[in-house]
């Protein structure tokens, strides 16, 4: 269960959370597609999003995230180093998803605290034995086009997947999923990157587009 592993890592979790490590702060403003953590006024809100900065903060150490079965995800859709960004939109960075878990990636729902990926935004430190560094930034909840959610150009289209679709996301603002390159809807929460466009915005222009990519 991800979060009765993640509880039994929390010791890990003052380790992993360095001088890299980028913390919202009060100096965030709201944005139509999202608050700021510290934005929030609701307690609801609030208490929600802290539920998943408290169940997710060992994931700054990803060697800790590989060695509890993530992996990075690449595609012919992705940089050749798996990183994804969309020009003009700009950047996420690199998905990894839990390789133990490929019923969590295949369902047609989502689950607050138990997210499809996990994403590393690139730093501008060095790179490290020929990788660019990376440090966690967001969590991306992926819905597959299926009979349930079909995509745009499917006939029986009728909308798309939000957030009040499911119970554990209930309190946070109701907002629809995207279309993603990736045969399926796509939401993110970049609790711990400030996205200039909003928490809930899926493409962060302040990340960097990914080198050389096609998109």
């Amino acid at each position: 269960m991800f979060v009765q592993r993640v509880i039994a890592a929390l010791p890990f979790v003052l380790g992993a959370c360095n001088a890299d490590t980028p913390f919202q702060t009060r100096s965030h403003h709201s944005h139509q597609n999202g608050l700021m953590l510290s934005s929030l006024s609701e307690a609801a809100n609030a208490q929600t999003l802290n539920a998943l900065r408290h169940v997710t903060a060992p994931f700054h150490n990803l060697e800790y995230a590989e060695a509890a079965g993530y992996s990075l995800f690449t595609s012919p859709l992705t940089a050749a180093d798996g990183c994804i960004s969309s020009a003009p939109d700009g950047g996420m960075g690199y998905h990894y998803h839990n390789t133990l878990r490929k019923d969590n990636l295949a369902d047609d729902s989502v689950s607050l605290l138990d997210p499809e990926f996990l994403v590393y935004a690139p730093t501008n430190a060095p790179p490290k034995d020929g990788e660019a560094r990376r440090r966690l930034a967001a969590f991306d909840y992926f819905i597959p086009y299926s009979a349930k959610w079909p995509g745009r150009d499917d006939p029986t289209f009728k909308r798309a997947p939000t957030l009040h679709d499911f119970s554990t996301m209930s309190d946070l603002p109701d907002i629809a999923f995207a279309p993603s390159r990736f045969n399926g809807w796509m939401f993110h929460i970049w609790l711990w990157e400030h996205n200039p466009g909003g928490m809930f915005t899926n493409w962060n222009s302040s990340v960097p587009l990914c080198e050389g990519s096609a998109f």
